[in-house]
């Protein structure tokens, strides 16, 4: 049959149902006890008709259509990320070494990653200015901090370091000579001096004449902190009064390839391509320092066009310094500055301008603070109010001099004294950190708990008695290796942090549309809670109509077995 043929046969076969449907009877055509029904053409155009009509009578509209396709996407979005979400946040509420955040706020330390980020961007370097105890002595802790972020963010050198260092760095080697003398604020009365110009690092030199600072990479320990080295930024930060000079010598390494004969065969060319560059050192003077003079601190600083791991700085005249720093071109730098017998009580005694101007020459944006260990053997609740007085009054003073600064406060490890013959921990140790953490979060600071951290009460009994150990028998501080684990920890839970912040930046997630997602996955929780309730609902449901109807049926004296047996002349 052709085409035509069929489409004709086809329009037949319409129009002879459209007759049909004209003509068939509206009661329909009865044969025996059934009736035969046709519809008509109204039924079937009605019908087809009323999909175009909502249930209002109305057309549908095409926005609204399209905002229930947008909601839909929404939550389909939304559901997707609140699974992420419910992992970062179960972490940032139970995790043993979460942080303790104001509000809760687990975008707490937004600014800070934006500072380091940009940091590579702009070709800065970002200070974190570490604060501490005996326990960061020998760069303790802050080594395995500042490891991780600068292989993470770039970065170089051992950042500020006093001119004067009486406890030897595992990481730097640090000598001086000449006509220097230490003032620190920290220590007895007779070594302070008789003003508050002690700088960033709460110390500070006289210098009276002349006299030479080196600062060397220890090469044992390069394998551990591959990044400790190559400063190619060097500063000092000395005091506006008197006269300086100062100069820079620094180790310079080149490679020279063997010179090869202009009439040597290919052989020759070849063995001497073969062979490795010789190595030549050689201490070079670098251009005089750009020196930026600010109301009470001048800042000098070298950029070096070479990296190097060694350094010595040759001073002459007198003025006050306050710090030296060795770091990368740009990048992360910490701090290690390590107060034994501090409780941090010093910093409001520190000229505050000049502090504030040393952070700004530092670009100090993170400031750790990691105290209380000394506090604890002589706190009670008699004198509580005073520890939470005079460390709020710490915190203000570094809020003053760097309000566009974090603050970080570290509270006090697991620590034990023997008690008839038996290490126990510290009873003052659970008010020292309930009253620390207060005033830290009432302040605005993120506080983290190294008790907490450790596994509470009785831990540091543990750490010292691992193989190898990782306290010390003091059961007070913490071995090399027990401050490299203390130092990934911490390092592990502010990774989280920054996982959470480049998963929001990944998916463009503001915090007003986290704020609508952590909705979501309430209501989510809400509605998925009611479902498991449901089942359970009705099941007591069902028990108590079953117990009422055994009750019942006790009363009337009749069994009831099987389903109830309909009554008298009723089915």
């Amino acid at each position: 049959m052709t085409p035509l043929k069929t489409l004709l046969s086809i329009l037949s076969l319409f129009v002879v149902l459209g007759v049909i449907a004209v003509i068939y009877p509206d009661e329909g055509i009865s044969i025996g006890d059934k009736t035969l029904r046709y519809p008509k053409l109204t039924d079937i155009f009605e019908k087809a008709d009323s999909t175009a009509d909502s249930k209002a009578g109305n057309e549908i509209d095409p926005e609204a259509v399209i905002q229930q396709m947008m909601e839909e996407t929404r939550r389909k979005e939304f559901a997707a990320f609140s699974d992420s979400l419910q992992f970062y946040e179960d972490f940032f509420e139970s995790g043993r070494t979460r942080f303790d955040l104001p509000d809760n706020d687990p975008t707490w330390f937004d600014r800070f990653f934006l500072h380091m980020q940009l940091a590579a961007l702009d070709s800065t370097v970002v200070h974190i200015v570490h604060y501490g105890d005996s326990q960061l002595e020998e760069d303790r802790i802050s080594a395995t901090i500042r490891e991780d972020l600068q292989s993470e963010f770039g970065g170089a050198g051992p950042g500020m370091m006093p001119p004067i260092m009486t406890v030897p760095s595992q990481t730097t080697s640090h000598s001086n000579s000449g006509d220097l003398k230490r003032y620190i604020l920290f220590g007895p009365k007779d070594e302070e001096a008789t003003h508050g110009r002690y700088g960033p690092l709460a110390q500070f030199a006289d210098l009276s004449g002349s006299a030479a600072i080196t600062i060397k990479k220890r090469k044992e320990r390069k394998d551990k902190f591959a990044h400790v080295g190559g400063y190619s930024t060097i500063k000092v930060l000395a005091g506006k009064r008197g006269n300086l000079k100062l100069k820079l010598m620094y180790e310079q390494t080149t490679y020279e390839q063997a010179p090869v004969p202009a009439d040597a065969d290919s052989a020759t060319i070849a063995a001497a391509a073969a062979k490795p560059p010789k190595k030549i050192v050689k201490n070079v003077e670098a251009a005089a320092p750009v020196v930026d003079k600010m109301n009470k601190l001048n800042v000098y600083t070298w950029k070096l066009p070479d990296t190097t791991s060694t350094a010595r700085i040759y001073l002459s005249g007198n003025a006050e310094i306050y710090a030296i720093s060795a770091d990368g071109a740009y990048g992360v730098a910490v701090d290690n500055v390590a107060m034994r017998g501090s409780s941090g009580t010093i910093f409001h005694r520190i000229d505050n301008e000049l502090l504030a101007e040393s952070y700004k020459a530092m670009n100090a944006r993170l400031i750790i603070m990691e105290y209380g260990g000394n506090l604890v053997p002589g706190t009670t609740s008699g004198n509580i109010e005073w520890t939470k007085k005079i460390i709020t009054r710490q915190i203000q003073a570094i809020q003053k001099a760097n309000p566009d600064a974090d603050i970080l406060f570290i509270g006090p490890a697991d620590m034990a004294k023997q008690v008839d013959g038996q290490w126990k921990t510290y009873p003052a140790l659970a008010l020292t950190i309930k009253t620390l953490r207060q005033v830290a979060l009432d302040n605005g600071l993120a506080y983290w708990d190294m008790h907490r951290v450790m596994g509470g009460n009785g831990a540091m009994m543990k750490w010292v008695k691992k193989e190898p150990a990782l306290g010390f028998t003091d059961h007070i501080h913490f071995t090399r290796r027990g401050a490299a684990y203390m130092g990934d920890l911490f390092c592990n839970a502010l990774r989280m942090h920054y996982d959470f912040f480049k998963f929001r930046e990944r998916h463009n997630i503001t915090d007003e549309k986290l704020k609508e997602i952590r909705k979501f996955a309430a209501s989510a929780k809400n509605d998925s809670t009611k479902t498991e309730a449901k089942p359970a609902v009705k099941k007591a449901a069902k028990a108590k109509a079953n117990n009422a109807a055994k009750a019942n049926t006790t009363k009337s004296g009749t069994a009831q077995t099987g389903k109830a047996k309909a009554p008298e002349g009723k089915k």
